[in-house]
């Protein structure tokens, strides 16, 4: 009898022992993963068109000193893009997790340049003033959130498998 009452059932009422049980050590599909690989590595490009395009546009609240930072915002991008890549085209997690560690201490050194040299005034912008206060504070909860995250990745690489 139990048996032909779990064939009437939904398929989703068959699995409801299932729920609530957490599963966050698991890994999203490859599939998955690998659209949003993909995803990364064309809105990196569009970021790099911008990012060396912004010297030509002239704009107020750019400073002199952006010059000094286009460098290492191409390396990253760049860093960025093969990472991605690697990450689409290889499906070993060990590789991925190192690919990410190194993916994320790039973000990471750029966000520490972007902080100390700070490429931006808007102080001659009215209304934008608070861009100067705030934007040296993102940059301080993206290090760290940079940080965690190649902790994380150094700990998914080490520990599991």
């Amino acid at each position: 009898m139990t048996e032909n009452h779990s064939n009437n059932m939904p398929q989703w009422a068959r699995k409801i022992d299932d729920y609530g049980k957490r599963r966050w050590h698991k890994e999203k599909p490859y599939s998955a993963n690998r659209a949003e690989f993909i995803w990364n590595i064309l809105w990196n490009l569009v970021f790099l068109w911008i990012v060396n395009k912004i010297p030509d546009w002239n704009l107020d609240f750019i400073r002199d000193n952006y010059g000094a930072v286009i460098w290492i915002l191409n390396a990253n991008i760049v860093i960025q893009i093969a990472g991605n890549f690697l990450m689409a085209m290889i499906t070993l997690y060990s590789i991925r997790y190192l690919l990410r560690i190194i993916v994320e201490a790039s973000s990471l050194v750029t966000l520490l340049s972007l902080y100390y040299i700070y490429p931006f005034d808007f102080s001659h912008w009215h209304g934008w003033s608070w861009l100067d206060w705030f934007l040296p504070i993102a940059f301080i909860i993206g290090m760290i959130v940079s940080g965690i995250k190649i902790l994380s990745n150094i700990w998914k690489l080490i520990f599991w498998r």
